[in-house]
């Protein structure tokens, strides 16, 4: 069979010849030649050999040059990936036609200048479905997005009816986005190898459509089912929130970079202009700056060294489209946000302003009762590598130095109006003996409160963790039966195939090791949270 196969070329294989039509025929096809920089073809097939054939062929099919063909899988390296993908979304880029395999169907986007895709071979599964859609089907697209699906037929008719099956994959995914925007969800299974195998199961069980259809029907959630309580919400699906913006004195990031800047100005001087209208900060960077920028790539940091900051994200959007065009892919406008180098650099400025075990004292002249206090404190739990799981801002309340009660930093903001009440600074000092008398007992309050807290997180977690690790010794079992069956089919020399089944093995092992490893390394907490006493609030004179 082998040797038969081997002797059929392109000019017999009828899907080649179908997708060349596809692509050329200006009625029935794309009407594509390569020619407009702007119109760019994305082509999606699962093995890594029929990229190289579709490269070598198309190439001269489609008279292309050979960097204007490129392919894209997962035995290249992230650097290479990436180079392609950004390549393919530049303007002046000469690549026209990606062949990508199925490493390219998640987390990346195609769609800045391409809008058609073709499936040359047709998945198991809808998560597939969605997520080589979604790389040219999705958020700033600008074109109606032109996806096409090749379909091998048979004249065999038990064959046929594996093709139907495909063919109901392909009707499936379409009414999917369409209506509930997930086709994943019609499975009810959220995991592709999980759905491989229902497709699988599907077409070895010689299922009509109808059947199948009705197989999906039960598996699949119904999101009005659930909201009038007639089904149970699918517990593989519910998300707790992952993260919450922390309370703040100011209405947004420009804001606070503005007010803190004229602050720095007061000790240092530095040159920036702001913008109120256009919410944009033109920043001329000191030479200590420099030094956060040292692992990010050389275009982030400007020519001039001037940094022009904008919190207006439609202006962000125009600047990258912009810079596409140019052969410098980094915007010279960055978005303003607190994760910003210059951000990060404004706020340590800021926080150095207080000495060490030093925290300022705020008289509240009619913000708080005479004899009350608050004190404002940062509570933080952190993982095994030192980074934040739990951070709270709450207020620690006294009323004649006597302890009082806990309060969300929201409310202590709602009644004192300090993120926008201005208390005058009469210049008088204030006697802080009494309140040094009470930082102890609001120590050892903030410790008990955040103590209930990482509990809290602790048990949510844990049940999250307890999941990941059942899945991941299925998974870690299902690895080791793969292997087993692909080596038992091996028929080379004995110790030649154990020594590499043991090599094998050794690299399962190792896998699966360094994540439990890094799982229990990142959301594993410290047993004591870290306690700050940010600042006292004073009622009174």
């Amino acid at each position: 069979m082998a040797e038969v196969l081997g002797k059929i070329g392109p000019g017999d294989f009828s899907k080649y010849q179908k997708l060349l039509k596809v692509i050329q025929d200006k009625k029935s096809g794309l009407g594509w030649d390569g020619k407009d920089p702007l119109d760019r073809l994305v082509v999606f097939t699962e093995r890594i050999e029929t990229l190289k054939f579709l490269e070598e062929n198309l190439k001269r099919d489609l008279k292309l040059k050979e960097n204007q063909i490129t392919i894209l899988h997962g035995g290249l390296s992230d650097i290479e990936q990436q180079d392609i993908v950004d390549s393919f979304g530049k303007e002046e880029a000469p690549i026209r036609l990606l062949l990508a395999s199925d490493v390219a169907s998640e987390g990346i986007n195609l769609h800045f200048l391409s809008h058609k895709m073709i499936h040359f071979d047709i998945p198991w599964s809808l998560m597939v479905f969605q997520q080589r859609n979604g790389r040219i089907d999705r958020y700033g697209q600008e074109r109606e997005p032109t996806i096409v699906y090749l379909m091998t037929e048979s004249r065999n008719e038990d064959i046929q009816g594996d093709t139907r099956i495909l063919d109901l994959l392909i009707d499936k995914d379409d009414q999917a986005v369409k209506n509930i925007g997930d086709p994943s969800a019609l499975m009810g299974v959220y995991d592709i190898e999980l759905e491989e195998n229902i497709t699988a199961k599907a077409i070895e069980d010689n299922l009509t459509t109808q059947d199948f259809e009705s197989r999906l029907q039960a598996a699949a959630v119904d999101p009005l089912a659930i909201l009038w309580g007639e089904e149970e919400v699918p517990t593989g699906q519910a998300t707790d929130e992952s993260k919450r913006r922390m309370p703040s004195l100011f209405p947004d990031d420009f804001a606070y970079l503005r007010e803190a800047v004229d602050y720095i100005r007061r000790v240092q001087p530095v040159q920036a202009e702001f913008d109120d209208e256009q919410k944009t900060a033109n920043i001329t960077a000191p030479a200590e700056l420099e030094n956060r920028f040292k692992f990010l790539p050389r275009e982030a940091w400007p020519e001039d060294g001037r940094f022009v900051l904008s919190a207006d994200r439609k202006e962000i959007m125009k600047e990258i489209k912009r810079s596409r065009k140019e052969e410098k892919v980094w915007p010279k406008i960055h978005l303003l946000w607190e994760q910003h180098p210059v951000m990060n650099w404004v706020n340590d400025k800021v926080v150095a302003a207080f000495g060490r075990n030093q925290a300022p004292v705020l008289n509240l002249n009619g913000g708080l009762q005479p004899g009350e206090s608050i004190f404002i404190m940062s509570g933080l739990v952190p993982n095994r590598k030192g980074h934040p799981l739990v951070h709270r801002w709450f207020g620690i309340q006294f009323i004649n130095d006597a302890f009082v009660s806990i309060i969300d930093m929201e409310d202590v903001l709602k009644r004192t109006e300090i993120h926008r009440k201005q208390y005058p600074n009469k210049g008088v000092e204030v006697d802080t003996s009494s309140l040094k008398k009470l930082i102890p007992l609001a120590v050892e309050k903030a410790y008990e409160w955040m103590k209930v807290r990482r509990d809290a997180f602790e048990e949510v977690i844990n049940e999250k963790l307890d999941a990941q690790y059942k899945e991941l010794e299925r998974l870690k079992a299902r690895k080791y039966t793969q292997l087993e069956f692909r080596f038992s089919q091996n028929g080379s020399a004995a110790q030649i195939v154990l020594d590499r089944k043991e090599k094998e093995q050794r690299e399962i092992d190792r896998i699966f090791d360094e994540y439990l490893d890094w799982i229990q390394e990142t959301m594993t907490t410290e047993k004591l949270p870290y306690i700050r006493v940010v600042s006292v609030l004073k009622g009174g004179w």
